[in-house]
């Protein structure tokens, strides 16, 4: 689980990312991007780390937590505004992983099966 900030805290949590990257940092981010809160903001809070997240050295298990959520969230169904960001994040740490779980999309929803299109639009 992660700790109760305020919107700004994190966004003031994102920024630091970017300035020291420093592991406790990056594992406070990864568990909150993680995690299946709905607050308020938290949709544009995760897309904000996720273009955070294209920029610091994560490590093999980060990449492989964040990619494998991501692709849970895209063939649930499971995903708020500025999912694209996420993808766009998958897509960088493992293009194969995301590119799997899209062609093997078929939610029920147009909306989800849009977004499988999207990602596959981008295979090599």
């Amino acid at each position: 689980m992660y700790p109760y900030l305020s919107k700004y805290e994190w966004l003031a949590m994102a920024d630091e990312l970017l300035r020291h990257q420093a592991p406790d940092v990056v594992d406070l981010c990864v568990r909150f991007f993680l995690a299946e809160s709905r607050g308020v903001s938290d949709g544009r809070i995760r897309a904000l780390l996720a273009r955070r997240f294209k920029h610091c050295q994560l490590g093999r298990t980060h990449r492989d937590q964040l990619v494998a959520c991501i692709a849970r969230r895209l063939t649930e169904g499971n995903f708020s505004e500025q999912f694209k960001d996420q993808l766009r994040l998958a897509l960088l740490l493992d293009r194969q992983a995301i590119l799997a779980a899209a062609a093997g999309c078929a939610h029920r929803r147009a909306y989800v099966r849009q977004y499988a299109l999207w990602v596959l639009a981008h295979a090599p």
